[in-house]
């Protein structure tokens, strides 16, 4: 490169650096003018209002617990029945296994 060209690369450079600087400075602002308000948040009360009872009803079956319709009893409360707790109630079902040739309805 010659002289003259590293010296027009560098007035372009500096030519937009400052019309950059301009630009963003008036489309931004100062950010030293730039100020925030909060809003300070009202204090809770210590003591709490009961819920409705239209609303909150405190005799509602809990949609998350399993519920069993019967003589079943869940022994251990862990959710589910156990395969001891489904014989005790007599709704076990036996388990069988279909071998992979067994497809045939007529028995042939």
């Amino acid at each position: 490169m010659k002289q003259s060209d590293i010296f027009t690369v560098l007035i372009v450079a500096t030519i937009g650096t400052i019309v950059a600087a301009v630009l963003c400075n008036m489309l931004l602002g100062d950010p030293n003018d730039k100020s925030v308000t909060f809003n300070t948040v009202a204090v809770v009360e210590p003591t709490l209002a009961l819920p409705d009872s239209e609303v909150f009803n405190p005799d509602a079956i809990n949609p998350t617990v399993e519920v069993y319709v019967g003589e079943c009893i869940d022994q251990d409360q862990d959710g589910q029945l156990s395969e001891a707790e489904l014989k005790a109630c007599g709704r076990s079902e036996a388990t069988t296994k279909v071998s992979d040739g067994d497809f045939s309805s007529d028995g042939e």
